[in-house]
C-alpha cells in the first residue's frame, strides 16, 4: 500500500511540475499569435467600446456600441457618450459615404465621407478601423519587424482580471522608436502612408506642423513619420475569447490612446435590414 501511495505522490508532483513548466514557457508572442488566429476567424462582431484619445494635448473620452460585418464591410455605430444618439451607418459600395444621424443640428441625416471632414474631427481613427483587425495588424507588424528579438519586444506579464474578465497581459516595448524623414510619393495621402506602414495617421499630422490635414501632402515633400506605431503598448486579451479587452498606447509624450472593449459577441448573425437606415431600432 505504501508503494502505491508513493507512486501516486510521485505522479502528482510530476504533473504539477509539468504544468508549472508549461506556464513558465508561455510567451507574449505565443499569446499574440492566439489572438491573431482568433481574429482571422471573426466574420462579424458586436461590442461596446470606451476610448480615450489625446487630441491637442487633452484626453477626449467617448463610448459607443458597434455592430459590423467584415465582408462586404458594413458597420453601424451608436455613440453612447458624450452625445448619446449620434448614429453612423456605412455599407461598402454605397458611394463611399456614411449615413450620419447627428441627433441635433442641422436636424437632418447627412451623407459624409468617413475619411475626412467632420467625421475625422477629434478622432484618431476612421470607421474602417472598427473591430479588432487594426489592433492585430499593428502588433503583427511589430512582431515581424523585430522577430530576431521577439522575446524582448513582446513580453508576457501573467494573468489578471479587468472588470470581471480574466485576461492575459502582454506588453509591446519598442526601444528603437523614433521619428524619421519620409518623402511623399505620387498622390499618396497621410492615410495611405499610415495604412501601408501600420502607423497612426493622426500622429503623423500632429508631429508635422506644416501638415494641416490628411490630404495636405504632395509628391516630393519631406515629412516626419514614426518608425513604428508606438514605443509602448499594454494589451489585455480575454482568456477565453482571445479578443482584446484593453489596449493602452503610449508615445514619447505619455498616454496617447486607450481602448476598452466589453459585451463582445463573436460572429453574430444579422438580419439584412440591420444595415439599412430604415431599421426599426435606429433613429435615422
Amino acid at each position: 500500500m505504501k508503494d502505491y501511495k508513493t507512486l501516486f505522490l510521485v505522479l502528482l508532483l510530476t504533473a504539477v511540475g509539468g504544468l508549472s513548466s508549461a506556464q513558465q514557457k508561455q510567451s507574449g508572442y505565443s499569446i499574440a499569435q492566439l489572438m491573431f488566429q482568433k481574429s482571422s476567424e471573426i466574420s462579424s462582431l458586436t461590442y461596446v467600446m470606451k476610448k480615450q484619445e489625446r487630441i491637442d494635448g487633452k484626453m477626449v473620452k467617448q463610448s459607443s456600441f458597434t455592430k459590423m460585418e467584415k465582408m462586404p464591410f458594413k458597420v453601424y455605430i451608436e455613440q453612447l457618450s458624450p452625445k448619446k444618439g449620434v448614429e453612423i451607418l456605412y455599407v461598402e459600395g454605397d458611394n463611399n459615404k456614411a449615413l450620419v444621424n447627428p441627433n441635433g443640428f442641422p436636424w437632418i441625416n447627412l451623407k459624409l465621407n468617413p475619411s475626412d471632414g467632420i467625421m475625422r474631427n477629434d478622432q484618431h481613427h476612421t470607421i474602417f478601423q472598427s473591430g479588432f483587425d487594426h489592433v492585430v495588424s499593428i502588433l503583427d507588424q511589430q512582431c515581424k519587424a523585430n522577430y530576431d528579438v521577439i522575446d524582448q519586444i513582446i513580453t508576457y506579464n501573467g494573468i489578471t482580471t479587468h472588470e470581471g474578465v480574466d485576461c492575459y497581459s502582454i506588453s509591446l516595448n519598442n526601444p528603437k522608436f523614433e521619428y524619421i524623414e519620409y518623402q511623399v510619393v505620387g498622390d499618396e495621402s497621410v492615410e495611405d502612408i499610415a495604412i501601408r506602414n501600420k502607423l497612426s495617421e493622426h500622429m503623423i499630422v500632429e508631429i508635422n506642423s506644416d501638415v494641416r490635414d490628411y490630404d495636405d501632402v504632395k509628391a516630393g515633400q519631406i515629412i516626419k513619420i514614426p518608425n513604428g506605431y508606438c514605443p509602448k503598448m499594454n494589451l489585455l486579451i480575454d482568456l477565453n475569447k482571445l479578443t482584446p479587452v484593453k489596449m493602452e498606447v503610449h508615445d514619447d509624450k505619455g498616454l496617447y490612446e486607450l481602448y476598452e472593449y466589453s459585451e463582445v459577441v463573436i460572429n453574430p448573425t444579422f438580419a439584412e435590414e440591420e444595415f439599412t437606415g430604415d431599421y426599426k431600432e435606429y433613429g435615422f
